[in-house]
């Protein structure tokens, strides 16, 4: 007797069973009444359907849960890296429109400058330091490149050519220490030498006009262009903007603060200047 009851689940299942089969089979039939047989076993079994029912939904829908969660996850990754791709895409495409923009205008200044030829060079190499006091080119003597061209963009003068090998060219800006350029100032016509402020200990990106008569009402906002004397610059190329006027006591002469036009820190293309007879 102990042994059956540990084996009454079992029975119950079987007795399930068979109750089902012989309701299945007693309402095959068409019919609009039921039996009150299968009432009773309607109304014990509907529960249990019912109950069965919502744990397959359940299990169904938890299921479908997580296939869609992983779905979306990799519908993320997929996005995430077009989106990726998107970015560099423009990035490369800003990078184009940016280096389209500077040759445009390099080649307005180009068009500009007659007599004169002017040649389009990239910036290879600049000495070491926050600044462009030296810088190397990617066009030398074998494209009529020699010593003392000058050298500009579409901002203004860059410098000139100090060195020149077959495939490449050393160009030295006018804000180094040992540059210095014959200009004038563009409202008063006063005439001065502009110096590099840069050196070896200190660098400031900045210029020194010097040499400017005691009587020049040279203020700051001027501007400074070359003066075209010493045939290396041609005249009219504008240099840089007065920032401050020095003057001491002793100094015979006054001194210009001039601040360039071109951005020395950001320098990419070139235009290396000769004139059509060279």
């Amino acid at each position: 007797m102990p042994h059956f009851f540990k084996r009454w689940p079992l029975v119950i299942v079987i007795v399930l069973a068979i109750l089902l089969i012989v309701l299945t089979i007693l309402t095959s039939g068409q019919r609009d009444n039921l039996t009150k047989v299968e009432g009773v076993v309607g109304d014990i079994i509907a529960p249990a359907q019912g109950f069965m029912y919502r744990i397959a939904t359940s299990v169904s829908q938890f299921f479908q849960s997580i296939k869609e969660k992983q779905q979306l996850s990799e519908q993320y990754e997929i996005l995430k890296e077009r989106v990726t791709q998107l970015e560099q895409q423009q990035l490369e495409m800003d990078e184009i429109l940016r280096e389209n923009q500077r040759l445009n205008r390099l080649l307005e200044f180009k068009e500009q400058k007659h007599p004169f030829i002017v040649e389009g060079v990239r910036i290879t190499g600049k000495n070491p330091g926050n600044w462009f006091n030296t810088l190397t080119i990617d066009k030398g003597s074998n494209d009529q490149i020699t010593v003392n061209m000058a050298v500009v963009n579409d901002q203004g003068l860059i410098g000139r050519v100090i060195d020149a090998g077959g495939n490449w060219a050393t160009v030295r800006t006018i804000i180094d220490g040992q540059s210095s350029v014959s200009a004038i100032i563009e409202r008063t016509r006063d005439n001065g030498m502009v110096k590099g402020n840069n050196s070896l200990t200190f660098e400031d990106g900045l210029c020194r006009m010097i040499n400017l008569p005691l009587d020049s009402d040279v203020v700051a906002g001027d501007r400074v262009i070359t003066s075209g004397l010493g045939e290396i610059f041609p005249k009219g190329i504008p240099i840089g903007e007065v920032t401050e006027v020095l003057q001491e006591e002793r100094d015979m002469y006054k001194t210009a603060i001039v601040r360039p036009h071109a951005d020395f820190l950001h320098l990419e293309e070139v235009l290396v200047i000769r004139r059509a007879d060279e």
